[in-house]
């Protein structure tokens, strides 16, 4: 992950992420919604916001890293793993 990001900081943007997709107010959203059925994402809108993730962080998801997410939190950890 890019180093100029905290998790923190991090979550906030990936809120920000998610919400753009979704229309969700970003403070409503929490690490522990799931994507699929509290958010209602579908796959594409999932790969749209992992997309906007590895641009804004500069990281590379791999197939088994997508298998993986399942929460927002997940995607957090996931960037706080690079």
């Amino acid at each position: 992950m890019n180093k100029d990001y905290s998790e923190q900081e991090a979550l906030a943007m990936v809120k920000t992420i998610i919400a753009e997709e979704t229309d969700e107010n970003p403070d409503s959203i929490t690490q522990e919604m799931t994507l699929s059925r509290d958010l209602d994402m579908d796959a594409n809108s999932i790969e749209q916001v992992l997309t906007a993730c590895e641009v804004e962080f500069g990281v590379q998801y791999t197939s088994e890293d997508l298998e993986d997410i399942k929460t927002v939190g997940d995607i957090v950890s996931s960037l706080c793993e690079y």
